[in-house]
């Protein structure tokens, strides 16, 4: 008979492991925000402040709560098996994610809660203590305790709901509490910017969830701008598969850059980011996974930088997909791809169409002639000699000066600011006018040189 040996992971060892899984703040959070999604929460609470002069976080949502047998084991490590079939709006995956978030950002990860058939209850994961012991050592606090955790940090749980609070949290070690805040205020406003994309899908509809982040309602940001002026949308695509579900393939492309406002534009991170983030838009149960890249099914393209495609997979897919622990990743399976290949195409090809139709529109100019040598494969510049006010003006000029002038508009041409303006029309597009420029200082110029 063969010896079964038993090694299980020494704790101590285990949590440095666990903590380094690969979480950032907002993804971490975010897995946090996904056990309240499926608790059919109606409103989701944030708070990042400085409790007893220590950062600490807060979420706490209405959603359906936990009594005391479900809380425990909600706090296992892996307390689902990942095979198991989830219901359609069930965001978790592996039983893990709310400790390993936690775990990767805070030493101390406590949990309260309540159902309506239950009292409140609280349980606490303490890693100096975990390590202390070298045991996976859960701490159940009693009532009196969980009471004093609610005043602590203002929680009130109404009929039904769960709050999780991270304490201890790595990152905010060892600031004078005036930069804690500035930092914390910092990381707020980064952490709203990830939510209102990642679950902008959740805030919208007659079942809206409504987010608030430091008493503060968070708004959503579509990644797809549909409701603005210049907006198009592409053709969709359904299709079965075997191992259960659809996934839906819709395409959209972006207005152009001339038609967003300034809010757009910052949302979306500026126009540099609008070309790197061209691509496509996964989305597992209506949760953002990827925003943006093209995963190898086509190149990044300045033309093609407001095409996007939305790509919606259910749970069951979790396995086919590779869904990793954080649900921030995974692998487009081949026969998806070859549809996906077929689909980019039409998006592209729109966003292109968007780009040169703007080329033409801004060649036809009374005052510019594009010059494109298809022989020398070049592009060029030039004053067109057959503007009128330009005429009208040579013919009063004798030769001397004729020649005087053309050397002005040759160098004229030639230093053409295009890296400057290149650069601000791909950062900035909306702060650039031409419409209200003065030359008064020059004429005021001119007048003086003619009285000498």
């Amino acid at each position: 008979m063969p010896e079964h040996i038993d090694l299980s992971p020494n704790p101590k060892s285990h949590i440095k492991t666990l903590s380094r899984i690969g979480y950032n703040l907002n993804s971490a959070i975010s897995d946090i925000i996904d056990n309240s999604v499926t608790a059919k929460s109606q409103n989701i609470f944030i708070e990042m402040d400085v409790v007893d002069e220590k950062a600490a976080l807060v979420i706490k949502d209405d959603g359906y709560g936990m009594d005391e047998d479900t809380l425990i084991n909600s706090m296992r490590i892996g307390c689902k098996d990942p095979s198991d079939i989830r219901g359609e709006s069930d965001l978790g995956r592996f039983g893990s994610g709310m400790k390993m978030a936690s775990f990767s950002q805070a030493r101390k990860l406590t949990v309260i809660s309540k159902c309506e058939k239950s009292n409140v209850q609280s349980a606490t994961w303490d890693l100096d203590l975990v390590e202390q012991k070298n045991a996976w050592k859960l701490i159940k606090h009693t009532e009196q305790e969980t009471d004093g955790l609610c005043s602590k940090f203002n929680i009130v749980l109404g009929q039904a709901g769960t709050a999780v609070i991270w304490e201890n949290i790595g990152k905010y070690y060892g600031f004078p509490i005036a930069e804690l805040q500035a930092i914390l205020g910092q990381d707020l406003a980064s952490l709203k910017n990830y939510v209102r994309l990642y679950f902008h899908k959740f805030m919208e509809g007659k079942q809206a969830i409504s987010f608030y982040f430091n008493y503060q309602k968070l708004e959503h940001f579509d990644p797809f701008l549909r409701n603005r002026n210049g907006y198009q949308e592409g053709p969709s695509q359904k299709f079965r598969v075997k191992k259960g579900g659809s996934i839906e393939l819709r395409v959209h492309i972006l207005p152009h850059e001339s038609k967003l406002t300034k809010a757009d534009l910052d949302s979306l991170g500026g126009a540099d980011q609008i070309t790197a983030s061209q691509g496509l838009y996964v989305y597992r149960a209506n949760r953002l996974i990827i925003s943006g890249g093209w995963f190898g099914l086509t190149r990044l393209s300045q033309l093609g930088k407001l095409a996007r495609v939305e790509v919606n997979v259910p749970t069951s897919l979790d396995e086919e997909w590779s869904t990793d622990v954080k649900k921030s990743s995974l692998e487009i399976p081949h026969k998806v791809k070859v549809k996906l290949k077929q689909l980019i195409r039409e998006p592209i090809k729109r966003s292109q169409k968007t780009y040169r139709y703007r080329g033409r529109l801004e060649e036809a100019n009374a005052f510019w002639k594009v010059n494109e040598n298809e022989r020398e494969k070049s592009i060029s510049y030039e004053i067109s000699k057959d503007n009128t006010l330009l005429k009208k003006l040579l013919v009063t000029l004798d030769r001397e000066q004729l020649s005087d002038l053309i050397e002005y508009f040759k160098h004229l041409s030639e230093e053409i600011p295009i890296h400057h303006i290149y650069e601000k029309m791909s950062s900035e597009p909306n702060k650039i006018n031409q419409n209200d420029i003065s030359y008064d200082d020059l004429l005021e110029g001119f007048k003086k040189l003619w009285n000498k």
